[in-house]
């Protein structure tokens, strides 16, 4: 008798012990400037005239910080190219080069294709990307993020509100990992002619790893098309 008692009362603090580590919380602040374009003049002879009508460039700069705001974790530079298949399937490629605090510098490469249809007022989309990240064999390196998106139109309402969900996984030497999440809910607000104020609040979950992170952002990015003047 005196044994089932006692193992009665260690049962749950073994299960409790057993449970996962509570997920680490931190709040990130995310802000870029941008620009988007066509193809510049001087190359349009060379260029044929569907390349010119179909291709949209874009470089960004951008910071992100760590736990604490305004806490650098790293400045970026993205520069991409997006042309337009038709109007449901667009490709693209993007090139990051990241700077950290600490003097290293992170790279990466993204091929994307979108899908993208509008039903009404609904706006609804799909993402693919393919994203290579020059590091050590081991970490990770190859990575595929899904990302799905709806948006609705408001009748006489500028701020059109945007939900996304993306799903990461990782290519490693142990097959496939999904490992994280992210939820995003956005808005966007043209203060003038050719130009974008995107504002969303962002929510990463991690998962498949040791000590998991949740993350809660602020995203706050303008951006300039030059088109558009």
């Amino acid at each position: 008798m005196r044994y089932l008692l006692l193992a009665l009362i260690l049962f749950p603090l073994a299960i409790r012990a057993q449970e996962p580590l509570k997920p680490a919380l931190r709040q990130e602040l995310w802000t870029s400037i941008g620009v988007r374009g066509r193809v510049p003049t001087f190359l349009h002879p060379v260029i044929g005239d569907d390349i010119i009508r179909n291709l949209r460039l874009s470089a960004d700069l951008g910071f992100r910080s760590a736990d604490v705001f305004f806490a650098g974790r790293q400045v970026y530079i993205d520069l991409g190219a997006k042309y337009k298949l038709s109007d449901l399937v667009s490709v693209g490629i993007e090139q990051r080069v990241a700077f950290r605090p600490d003097g290293t510098t992170r790279n990466r490469t993204g091929l994307m294709v979108d899908l993208s249809h509008d039903i009404e007022r609904l706006e609804l989309g799909y993402r693919f990307n393919y994203q290579h990240n020059y590091l050590e064999w081991g970490d990770e390196r190859e990575v595929f993020r899904n990302r799905f998106e709806a948006g609705y139109n408001i009748p006489s309402w500028k701020l059109d509100p945007v939900f996304t969900v993306e799903f990461f996984t990782w290519a490693g030497y142990q097959g496939l990992s999904y490992f994280g999440t992210r939820y995003k809910l956005g808005t966007e607000w043209s203060p003038g002619k050719g130009q974008s104020f995107q504002i969303a609040l962002i929510h990463d979950r991690q998962r498949d790893v040791a000590w998991p992170q949740y993350r809660t952002i602020l995203s706050v990015d303008y951006v300039l098309y030059l088109n558009k003047f």
